[in-house]
């Protein structure tokens, strides 16, 4: 998509040039402190950070901190999943209930889908589709399940017990360039293509939250955040500010988003 490639390039060359640094965090500058109780937080490839607060807010804040739009529901349970890979399609998911909401560019609700109504019972992850779809994952029938917004079967995967050897156990799903990747705490990052055909997995346990850049994996080990280049196999680290308990820490654009327990901080990363 065209406004995903208009920034694309930066934010590579900020992993190429910067992750290997390990003062990374020296050379960081607070854009903004927003005191706030956060459990989630996701970004945007357009530099917008999105946090779920207590009680199912969802804000979302501006590269400069700024508060542009807000929303929740109270009916659903506990949005315990967001999918910005597409800024113009939010996907909300709610295990508790089995429902997805999809927002907006607005924030606005344009469509919610019970998975129940097609057996899926309290799937563990769900992600959004580069077009327009959504992918499921069948714990029952251990398959990956592409549905449209009627709950129409679009694709389907092979039993992945007999594919990748293991009961798969993810934790996290994402679709970045024309690939699928699970996170599974203990066999690692199972890739697939487009179509739900098992590539390989990289053996990197313990991933509970991916970024995907071009080639690189961005992923969080405590107070540092790790970028895997799937060309060179080589692993850099980007050290995260402030040694103390992270929620979660995400990149983009030119930003780095920090939630800790009390505030969100976004950093500006050299340039």
């Amino acid at each position: 998509m065209k406004y995903m490639q208009r920034y694309l390039l930066p934010f590579l060359f900020f992993v190429f040039a910067f992750a290997g640094k390990s003062t990374a965090a020296d050379s960081l500058h607070v854009i903004k402190s927003i005191p706030m109780k956060g459990k989630l937080l996701t970004a945007d490839e357009l530099g917008n950070v999105y946090v779920v607060r207590a009680g199912n807010n969802l804000i979302r804040f501006t590269d400069a901190g700024d508060s542009s739009a807000f929303y929740r529901v109270i009916f659903n349970g506990n949005i315990e999943a967001i999918d910005a890979t597409n800024p113009l399609r939010l996907i909300l998911y709610y295990p508790d209930y089995s429902k997805v909401e999809i927002l907006d560019r607005m924030l606005a609700l344009k469509n919610e889908i019970n998975l129940t109504q097609m057996g899926l019972t309290h799937p563990p992850v769900v992600a959004n589709s580069a077009d327009g779809n959504l992918w499921v994952y069948d714990q029952f029938n251990a398959r990956l399940r592409k549905i449209d917004d009627q709950l129409q079967e679009i694709a389907s995967s092979n039993d992945l017990r007999q594919q990748v050897g293991v009961v798969p156990q993810p934790v996290f799903m994402v679709e970045k360039e024309r690939k699928l990747y699970i996170c599974d705490t203990t066999e690692g990052i199972m890739v697939f293509d487009q179509y739900a055909s098992y590539i390989n997995t990289l053996s990197i346990p313990n991933v509970k939250f991916l970024q995907v850049y071009g080639d690189q994996l961005i992923y969080r080990r405590e107070d540092s955040l790790m970028s895997y280049n799937l060309k060179s196999l080589r692993t850099n680290i980007i050290l995260l500010p402030q040694p103390e308990p992270i929620i979660n820490a995400v990149i983009a654009r030119h930003n780095l988003y920090v939630l800790y327990n009390d505030r969100l901080v976004l950093y500006r990363m050299p340039e």
